[in-house]
Parts: structure tokens; C-alpha cells; sequence
């Protein structure tokens, strides 16, 4: 976290109040010139499930960043973000037909993650630029439900399918331009990468040259790019493909983002916890995924003790971390959960009805809003309309 980010954030919580989402966008600028350094002329489709806010993504835009979108909703995030084409790729399994006719409207390419899919596909989006997305059977180094390139994931077509999904889709009237992978999230071993790349590579006597080659994306936040870029240009020359195409998400927004809360209360049970007004509803990763979040007390210096932070959910397993030695947090006091800006304000939900947060950005030394809170009369207007 900058230094110059965190100075920032108490008076942020007087201004907005909590709970907050606050962003850094230097730190976000920072890592897509890193991840540029690293890829070259790599292709860059940020998956803005790990943060949608339309602000960021017009941000991204102007950079040259495109977009993968996984549901008809994220597409039309991506048009209202200024993206056209080629600058968006559909993906996902379960695509409605809708989201295909919408796709070949405005251009987008499609990523078939289905070996019978073409045919739908086709009756929808007829001639569109399509790519196969390919499950390399691995165990990799990451939660379970965040593993998405393993044998029984539900995700992508098997190796030993591929060249059926390919003849499928062509026979279907599509323009398979190459093939994706994208083998999981928060991975840090780079062995998973070497090994799921060797597999994607020896495709290529199987289904020939393809234009495309893309690796997708879910490297972890500490991972070494160089090595990784290296191998991801080995694999898309043995298809002889002239662009490759790489798909970061939360490596590119977490560590921007933090999660500011108040302190409403201190409790003992068996153990010792401080109440805050945010839980689940808020940052679901810590219940969902066992995602560990920094926390830091902002507002005391004084001795540290070990606590749980305990969400507001009626929920036994709403606890948005556990034994966290920070500085005795009391009740009015301001908690930072950081490396919170991917998965975060996205997973959010109105569960118990409770507002969804505001979500701020700092820009050039300025606070910009770039979600309000909501207020329970827009929560409810639905069901009394």
C-alpha cells in the first residue's frame, strides 16, 4: 500500500463513511506497466469480474486494456467502458443465448467452453471469431474452488477432445482462431504454469496454426512475470500465432483496494473478538475462500492484542479474520482490510438487506466517488413496485 494512499484513508472515512471501498489508481497503473514490461506485445483482457466498477474500467480503456466479460451484464460493462470488438471476449460456461446474440452484435470474440457448444453458438452469433477453451487436467496449487484447470472442474474441453470442439465449431460455420486456457486463481507455483503450457503446446500437431494463443490469467500477487511471459511466447510460437493474449484480474486490482470498518463493539465468548459494521455481505472472500486480508487498526497506537474480527451477519461463520495481532481496536475505531480491491466489492450483496458500500478512488491526489451507497428504499423498490 502507498504510503501516500494510507494517509488518506481516515479522512475518507469521515468523508463516506463505512463501510468503504477505497482504490489507489496509481497503484493500479503501476501494475499494468509491469505486467506490460513483463509481456511485450501481449494482448491484455483485463477479467473485470475481480472488479467491475464501470469507473475503473473507462480507466483501463484509455490505457488500451480490453476486456474479458464472463455474463451478458459484464458485456454491457465493458460497451459502457468504451470497449469495442475486438477489445472484448466472452468466456464463461452456461452462456444464455442472449449473451451470444449480444456478443456478435457489438463484435466480441466468443470463447467455447464446451465441446457441443458450437452449435448454439452458431445459431446466435453465426461466423463469429471463436476460441476453444481447453482444461489440462491439473492439480495446481490453489483453493479448491478457485481451481479451474483441473480433470474434474467444470470448466473448459479436455485435452483428448480439443480436436473434436475444433471440428465441431468449424463445421458449425465459426472461425476458430485459436485456443485459451485459464487454469485456476491466486496460483503461485510456477510449475503449474510450465506444466499446463507443455499440454497446450502439444496441441498444435493435433489442430494445426491459429492466430491466437491465450494463457488467461490467475497468477498469484507475488509470482514472477518474466519467466511466465517467457513461456507463454514459447507456447503460442508452436501454434505459429501471431498474437498472444494474457487475461489478469485480481493481480491487477487487489493490492489497489482496501476495505475500511468500524469497530462497534468489543466481545469474549471462548475467544476475543471486535464487532465491526461490515461482514460477509461486504467482503465474502474470507468465508467463501479462507482468504486470509491484512488488517490494520488506523486509528490507535496502542499495544497489540490478538483478536477475530467478527462480521455483522447472523452467520457462525461470518469472521472476516481471525487471530490478527494488531493495535487494540475499540469501538469507534477504524479498521483497514487490505489487499481487498479484487473480489471484494464485486462479490458484495445485499444479503440481510444491507446497503452495498460506497466505493472511492483516489486520482491525482483527489477522493473520486465511484459507487454510492445505497440506501434500503432502493434495496426494497423493486419488490413494492
Amino acid at each position: 500500500m502507498r504510503p501516500e494512499f494510507k494517509t488518506r484513508l481516515l479522512q475518507a472515512a469521515k468523508t463516506f463513511g463505512t463501510p468503504l471501498y477505497a482504490y489507489d489508481w496509481q497503484t493500479i497503473a503501476t501494475q499494468l506497466e509491469r505486467l506490460q514490461t513483463a509481456f511485450g506485445t501481449a494482448k491484455i483482457f483485463y477479467a473485470m469480474k475481480a472488479n467491475p466498477n464501470v469507473g475503473i474500467l473507462k480507466r483501463l480503456n484509455t490505457l488500451g486494456v480490453g476486456f474479458e466479460a464472463v455474463s451478458g451484464g459484464e458485456l454491457e460493462r465493458a460497451v459502457l467502458a468504451g470497449a469495442t470488438g475486438r477489445q472484448i471476449v466472452m468466456n464463461g460456461p452456461g452462456k444464455l443465448n442472449a449473451d451470444y446474440i449480444r456478443a456478435k452484435e457489438i463484435g466480441a470474440r466468443i470463447i467455447l467452453d464446451n465441446a457441443d457448444e458450437a452449435p448454439r453458438a452458431a445459431k446466435y452469433a453465426a461466423g463469429a471469431e471463436t476460441l476453444i477453451r481447453v482444461n489440462p487436467g491439473l492439480q495446481v496449487s490453489t483453493h479448491d474452488h478457485l481451481a479451474t484447470g483441473n480433470a474434474s472442474s467444470k470448466f473448459g474441453v479436455s485435452l483428448a477432445d480439443v480436436p473434436t470442439a475444433v471440428q465441431n465449431a468449424e463445421r458449425a460455420g465459426l472461425n476458430v482462431i485459436g485456443l485459451q486456457m485459464h487454469i485456476g486463481s491466486s496460483i503461485e507455483d510456477p510449475n503449474d504454469y510450465a506444466l499446463a503450457l507443455e499440454r497446450m503446446a502439444g496441441l498444435a500437431k493435433q489442430i494445426g496454426a491459429r492466430q491466437v494463443f491465450d494463457m488467461g490469467g490467475g497468477f498469484g500477487l507475488q509470482f514472477d512475470l518474466a519467466p511466465l511471459a517467457t513461456l507463454g511466447h514459447q507456447a503460442a510460437h508452436a501454434f505459429g500465432a501471431s498474437e498472444l493474449w494474457i487475461e489478469p484480474g485480481r493481480w491487477l486490482v487487489a493490492e489497489s483496494g482496501v476495505m475500511l470498518t468500524e469497530v462497534l463493539e468489543r466481545k469474549r465468548t471462548a475467544r476475543a473478538f471486535a464487532v465491526v459494521d461490515s461482514g460477509m455481505s461486504e467482503l465474502l472472500r474470507p468465508m467463501l475462500y479462507s482468504a486470509v486480508h491484512p488488517v490494520e487498526n488506523l486509528s490507535s497506537t496502542r499495544a497489540n492484542t490478538i483478536v477475530d474480527i467478527a462480521g455483522a451477519a447472523c452467520e457462525s461463520g461470518d469472521i472476516l479474520a481471525r487471530d490478527v495481532q494488531l493495535a487494540d481496536p475499540q469501538p469507534s475505531d477504524i479498521l483497514c482490510i487490505s489487499v481487498a480491491g479484487a473480489y471484494g466489492s464485486s462479490m458484495s450483496s445485499h444479503y440481510l438487506t444491507r446497503p452495498r458500500p460506497t466505493e472511492v478512488l483516489l486520482e491525482n491526489q483527489q477522493w473520486v466517488v465511484l459507487r454510492r451507497r445505497d440506501t434500503i428504499e432502493e434495496i426494497l423498490r423493486n419488490e413494492l413496485e
